[in-house]
């Protein structure tokens, strides 16, 4: 397959946008522009981005250059896993914490962030993952017993949350070299009230008030609005667009489908599967290895050995990683088991067809996500992704089989680091509306942005626009349609247009607005290659006959091909005018070179609203109705 576009991360810079985005509910609109950076704020107090994973989390920062920046740690990771590790008197977090998972698992905590807000009969038929320190109840409460200094001691989800927040948020603090207070936060599409309101309680108690909260689809349109894409083909993309956000997770996968109308956000449908992620194609690579290393040393590798597991499994991460960027990577692991060391190989070729069922499993989230939508792929202008996984180029390869090839694949920003960036450039935003000369800066910020600002506005249901033959009205199926106002736009709406005059128009310009409705057009192309299909059956149709007439043969029905069999059909979204709302007769100069009429319609929140227009011409006629 030849290469794809926008399938590479990009270092390009991600400056901040000049709307706000804000976390919505399905059905919400979030504003975000796609506009010109905006100047860094300087002084800006200590406002960051945060992403808190479930199975690794970042932080953002604006940097004195205004441009939004994943922080790395002390070991140079900008990806750092949700992980706690106790050994002794000593703590360890991110990688490091995950490391002790070969020989301190029980005293190593794992997903612990989709514990916040849920009670222990909730979950307490979870089973954590590698052998971690399992959940426990703490007077109704999901927790976990581990072992710090020679002391049994209980954790709750929430004192792990606020543990593992203070380190993140230590690591911007270094960075900026001043304290980290406010931050805004990216959070789940399926993250109930009750759940946001435990992950900001942990965030405060860590030292952090979360200003604002944004959804992580929300989080990832707003990386790409505020980032400078111009010579890609993200930026030729229409304002008005439909939008696929597939987010793959360690542990999850989430599909989710948003109507971006003129900057603002509005999602139409989220799929999350909590099962499919990232960790499953690890578990593929370890299956193939543990198969290799019993071929090669005749030890059997098996589950119960929770070491030999555990160090597998950091060596496939690698692998996987490596896969993203070449044909084939090697896996090693020293004394995997009983003392035999491990070398391996494998290419990209077995590693696909091995994850066959992994890829499809991701792919139906997204086709999924469409029909809650209620859209056809021909009806999606781009799909952008996120998620360390969502590097693999089979993953792209495939979603280019689902969607067409007008669509837009992209991860021009690096897919592990969007969401952090997203919310940066949020907090950004934010500050750009206090700028650092307003008295107590700080607090108008957290009065303002307290209460969720939560948007969820009524849309149109069919797209409203203009008919080109208003004067074929008795057959609208032949109309011209030139779509306004977009499907799902956010009301209230306002759109306005210049529409060119004729030379030889009359003194007067009709304008008709119309309702229209989406359709799928398949028609089956007259190819050259069929054409010349044809003659040849012709032809060999008239030599049958001939042989029929001597002979008295019959014709077999696979005697010759069908030549339809083999056109492939051509599938194109078109709109059609189905209702007619109203129309203006607008007096126009003809004479006037350029004179172009301006409509403007305007829609409320209820669906009413008014059409009128203008020649641009000193002195012109004005009209208007109201619908």
């Amino acid at each position: 397959m030849p290469p794809k576009r926008n399938q590479k991360g990009s270092n390009k810079s991600s400056k901040a946008p000049s709307k706000v985005a804000s976390k919505a509910p399905s059905g919400a609109s979030t504003p975000a522009l796609r506009t010109e950076p905006q100047t860094p704020v300087k002084l800006a107090p200590g406002l960051v981005g945060l992403t808190f994973g479930q199975s690794f989390s970042s932080v953002a920062v604006i940097d004195k250059e205004g441009l939004a920046d994943c922080i790395a740690n002390d070991d140079g990771e900008r990806q750092i896993a949700t992980a706690l590790s106790f050994s002794g008197s000593e703590f360890y977090s991110g990688i490091p914490a995950r490391a002790q998972l070969v020989r301190n698992a029980e005293n190593t905590v794992l997903a612990f962030r989709n514990l916040l807000g849920k009670t222990y009969d909730e979950v307490k038929d979870v089973k954590q993952p590698c052998n971690s320190a399992p959940i426990v109840d703490s007077n109704g409460v999901p927790a976990f017993k581990v072992d710090i200094d020679g002391t049994a001691t209980v954790l709750t989800a929430h004192d792990c949350a606020v543990r593992f927040l203070r380190v993140l948020v230590s690591y911007a603090t270094d960075f900026l070299g001043r304290p980290i207070t406010d931050a805004v936060l990216a959070v789940p599409a399926d993250f109930s009230d009750k759940q946001i309101k435990a992950l900001l309680a942990a965030a405060e108690e860590a030292g952090v008030h979360v200003v604002q909260t944004v959804p992580e689809a929300a989080a990832a349109l707003t990386a790409y609005a505020a980032t400078d894409l111009s010579s890609t083909d993200v930026d030729k993309l229409p304002i008005d667009r439909n939008t696929v956000v597939l987010d793959v997770g360690a542990t999850s996968t989430t599909a989710t489908v948003v109507a971006v109308r003129d900057g603002l956000f509005h999602e139409l449908a989220s799929v999350v599967d909590r099962i499919v992620g990232g960790d499953l194609f690890d578990e593929k690579l370890m299956d193939w290895f543990g198969k290799e290393f019993t071929k090669k040393t005749r030890v059997p590798l098996e589950e119960s050995n929770h070491r030999a597991q555990m160090k597998l499994r950091l060596a496939v991460e690698i692998t996987k990683k490596s896969l993203s960027a070449s044909t084939s990577a090697p896996c090693s692991v020293e004394s995997l088991a009983e003392g035999m060391d491990f070398h391996g190989t494998i290419n990209r070729t077995r590693f696909d067809l091995l994850a066959s069922s992994v890829y499809s499993r991701i792919l139906d989230q997204v086709t999924a996500a469409l029909e809650q939508a209620k859209l056809d792929p021909l009806q999606v202008h781009e799909v952008l992704l996120v998620g360390g996984t969502t590097k693999l180029p089979t993953l792209t390869n495939k979603l280019y089989d689902v969607f067409p090839g007008s669509t837009v694949v992209s991860s021009q920003i690096e897919p592990d680091e969007v969401l952090a960036k997203g919310s940066a450039l949020q907090a950004q935003s934010i500050l750009a509306t206090f700028p650092p000369e307003s008295p107590n800066q700080k607090d108008l910020i957290r009065a303002s942005t307290t209460e969720q600002a939560v948007i969820a506005p009524a849309a149109l249901s069919l797209p409203l626009g203009f008919v080109l033959e208003p004067e074929l009205a008795n057959d609208p199926a032949n109309l011209a349609f030139v779509t306004l106002l977009d499907q799902h736009t956010p009301l209230p709406a306002r759109r306005i247009v210049d529409i060119p005059v004729e030379s030889d128009a009359t003194n007067e310009v009709i304008v008709a607005l119309w309702e229209g409705e989406p359709h799928i057009k398949v028609t089956l192309p007259e190819t050259k290659i069929g054409q010349a299909k044809n003659a040849v059956a012709a032809a060999a149709g008239a030599v049958f006959d001939a042989v029929k007439n001597a002979t008295g043969a019959g014709k077999g029905e696979d005697d010759l091909t069908d030549d339809e069999d083999d056109d492939e059909e051509i599938r194109t979204v078109e709109v059609r005018a189905t209702k007619a709302i109203t129309d203006l007769v607008v007096p126009v100069d003809a004479s006037k070179k350029d004179a172009k009429v301006r409509v403007t319609i305007v829609v409320d929140k209820d669906g009413k609203g008014h059409l009128e227009a203008q020649q641009q011409v000193p002195g012109a006629q004005s009209v208007r109705k109201d619908f």
